[in-house]
């Protein structure tokens, strides 16, 4: 019991210890509050893709939250930081162990005991013993203390990680599907335009054999038809190919997502206004700055995990239990035995290692900080680009929707002077040809709008809804 009194104050004194290494403070990054390219103020809208109106797009979207691979590998990862997390927490309580064990022992005679010489001694003997050994290693330089604290930042930055890859996987949805509607459309439009040139060849064909054109314009007239048809092909199988694509995203098998998708549809329009909000949220907001700031903040915690390596470790042991040569004797009074104090280990001499690993560790650190702060310019251009982007694509589709409104009033002109007699039917079919390549532009357009709206609403970092703790 002299020991123990002994122990308790240098308990005491060990517990007002220091914590090593660096104390972690996010970075103040100064923006300029202003967009660039004129973002327009408000909330950003979190679930954007029901803006765009169509419930399969959201259907979709949601389909993959539920059953898409990749977000199901980022929960998982998540788990497993968490887990790491409390692994990490929990280092810092006492563990205590239950032993048993029953052994026969046969000592030697010739060894530094001489066994054989000691009367009433037997060399050989059974040994039972039953106990619980304890252990705590106290945290006097915050050792544990920093492991706590990478750990769970680490957690946050997969928790970020996740959001990430839902926002990532929301916008790869919707671009895909843009593109199968899109695809889609030009199918159509494409189809009509292999009928004009069908025709379009047929009456060339005509007029060379009357006299009136030359053989080379029916040259000219068949490859146009040729291109047409192949034409209609590619576009089939660019809607192919972007409902196979979405089927990985969802996680579906192919041959279940391609008949869902084949029903042709109309190309979602999207939202004509989108709210950029505070331009110095968005570092708050876009996943991948968050996930950059943690792990800068476990590779600061790292630097005071190598650097307590240098001081010395403090424990307290402690074993109690029976032990006896005979299991009858075992719970008796006298066999009961008790160890208890405290343990030191201090590396003396380590080949600098320690230092070495330190000065790994402030390194980790210097390059966490770079990825972060190439993280905020990367968010900062993208969503930049987005916006401007997002403005010129609203411009171009106004400017095909018009160029196409004055093709389609100079179809119906050439239609009414076709059947008034003042022109013939070639001239109709070239003018029709016309109207249909302002179609299929204005359909570009028109995705294009959609596709920078999506790149948009993802620079802006809107898409994701934090995970339920578990």
């Amino acid at each position: 019991m002299l020991v123990t009194a002994r122990i308790l104050p240098l308990a005491a004194l060990l517990l007002a210890g220091c914590t090593v290494g660096p104390d972690y403070a996010p970075p103040q990054t100064a923006v300029a509050p202003e967009w660039v390219e004129g973002g327009i103020p408000g909330e950003v809208d979190l679930e954007w893709w029901r803006g765009f109106g169509d419930p399969q797009l959201t259907a979709l979207i949601e389909r993959a939250f539920a059953e898409g691979p990749d977000l199901a590998e980022a929960t998982a990862r998540l788990a497993e930081a968490r887990a790491n997390r409390d692994a990490a927490a929990g280092g810092r309580l006492p563990a205590v162990s239950a032993t048993g064990s029953a052994t026969e022992n046969i000592l030697s005679e010739e060894g530094q005991l001489p066994v054989g010489q000691i009367p009433g001694f037997e060399r050989d003997f059974p040994l039972f013993d039953l106990g619980f050994d304890a252990s705590w290693e106290i945290d006097l330089w915050g050792r544990r203390t920093r492991e706590v604290e990478a750990a769970e930042a680490r957690a946050d930055a997969a928790r970020a990680g996740r959001r990430e890859v839902m926002l990532t996987l929301a916008a790869e949805v919707a671009r895909n599907y843009l593109d199968l509607r899109a695809a889609q459309a030009d199918t159509a439009t494409l189809e009509a335009l292999a009928e004009t040139d069908a025709e379009a060849e047929r009456l060339t064909r005509l007029r060379v054999a009357a006299g009136e054109d030359p053989h080379d314009a029916l040259d000219r007239a068949a490859a146009a038809a040729q291109a047409s048809d192949a034409a209609v092909a590619a576009a089939q199988a660019q809607a192919t190919a972007a409902a196979y694509r979405i089927a990985v995203l969802v996680g579906s098998h192919p041959e279940d997502m391609a008949p869902l998708l084949s029903r042709p549809a109309p190309l979602p329009a999207g939202p004509q206004v989108i709210a950029a909000g505070i331009r110095s949220d968005l570092l708050t907001r876009r996943p991948d700055v968050r996930t950059a700031e943690r792990r800068l903040a476990a590779a600061t915690a790292d630097i005071g995990v190598a650097t307590a390596d240098l001081f010395p470790r403090f424990s307290l042991l402690g074993s109690i239990g029976q032990q006896a040569r005979s299991v009858d004797d075992l719970f008796t009074d006298g066999a009961t035995r008790l160890q208890v104090g405290p343990s030191l280990s201090w590396p003396i001499f380590a080949g600098g290692t320690i230092r070495a690993r330190i000065r790994a560790a402030d390194a980790r650190a210097k390059a966490a900080a770079a990825v972060y702060e190439k993280a905020v310019l990367t968010a900062l251009a993208d969503s930049e680009t987005a916006l401007n982007r997002f403005a010129t694509a609203q411009a171009a589709a106004d400017a095909q929707a018009a160029a196409l409104e004055r093709q389609e009033s100079a179809l119906a002109l050439a239609r009414l002077r076709a059947a008034s007699g003042e022109t013939d039917r070639l001239a109709l079919a070239q003018s029709r040809r016309a109207m249909l390549n302002h179609a299929r532009a204005a359909t570009d357009a028109r995705r294009e709008r959609a596709q920078a709206a999506v790149a948009l609403f993802k620079a802006l970092g809107g898409g994701w809804r934090d995970p339920p703790e578990t």
